[in-house]
């Protein structure tokens, strides 16, 4: 018999601050709760920290956004959030499940019975941005080692509009140094031939991430996904890189957000 629990965070107080024009601005809020689901031999998790107040424009963005990451192509019609993870809990454990009963493994110790899940958390915002991480992990018992992928999303409040790759504008080779050095400090290591000797791409390619780069509080924060530049032993390269260096290369829409 599959076991469930929920519950709900204290959701952030809105507040109406008074604007330089004398117009109340509506200041974007969330509500964080979590679920679990838990069948008989593996289990899902969900938690979410769920926009209840902002700019109407970001709040549905960002909600919208969230049953995307949650359903892919096939989001349900209901707009409660925690019928949206429980759907998403109970199709996950029937998958996994289903997959257990096709490798013929009807009894799985605890400590290798498969586990799934997924956290979006608000990590940053101001007045005129917020940024949500995503993180979903995935454990199953035939498989060498987890997967799991880890990155960030900023949304301009005013409107809702979603920052991507145009949060640069260009790369050079002196920002690609910021990023080396960025990845030196994650490997703890000194120098760029042992940087290169880790990483399994030829770094004077200059790649990037697989996910656009996104604003945090103290910089923009790059991170690599697992095998973008380096195995998986050595897990998914992030660091952040200071506003003071990287003005030169944030798009003005990004500028712009950084005034304040």
């Amino acid at each position: 018999m599959a076991a469930l629990c929920s519950c709900g965070g204290s959701p952030s107080s809105p507040k109406a601050n008074e604007g330089s024009q004398g117009k109340e601005e509506i200041v974007f809020a969330t509500d964080s709760f979590k679920y679990s689901l838990r069948g008989d031999h593996c289990r899902s998790d969900v938690a979410i920290d769920y926009p209840i107040n902002g700019p109407q424009a970001a709040v549905d963005a960002i909600r919208s956004y969230i049953k995307s990451v949650l359903f892919d192509d096939t989001p349900p019609a209901a707009d409660d959030p925690m019928q949206w993870v429980r759907d998403y809990c109970a199709a996950s454990v029937k998958a996994q499940e289903k997959s257990l009963e096709q490798m013929g493994m009807h009894s799985v110790s605890k400590d290798e019975q498969p586990e799934e899940g997924i956290e979006i958390r608000k990590v940053w915002q101001t007045s005129r941005l917020v940024t949500y991480s995503i993180y979903r992990y995935s454990y199953f018992t035939d498989g060498a080692h987890g997967e799991y992928s880890d990155y960030g999303v900023t949304w301009r409040l005013s409107d809702g509009h979603r920052l991507n790759e145009s949060i640069l504008t260009h790369v050079d080779e002196r920002l690609y140094g910021y990023i080396r050095e960025g990845l030196k400090r994650y490997f703890e290591i000194e120098s760029d031939a042992q940087l290169q000797r880790i990483c399994t791409v030829d770094l004077s390619l200059m790649p990037m991430p697989t996910f656009p780069p996104y604003l945090v509080e103290n910089g923009v924060r790059f991170h690599y996904s697992i095998y973008d530049v380096c195995p998986f032993e050595w897990g998914d390269p992030a660091f952040t890189i200071p506003y003071e260096d990287m003005m030169p290369y944030l798009s003005d829409e990004a500028k712009e957000l950084l005034k304040q």
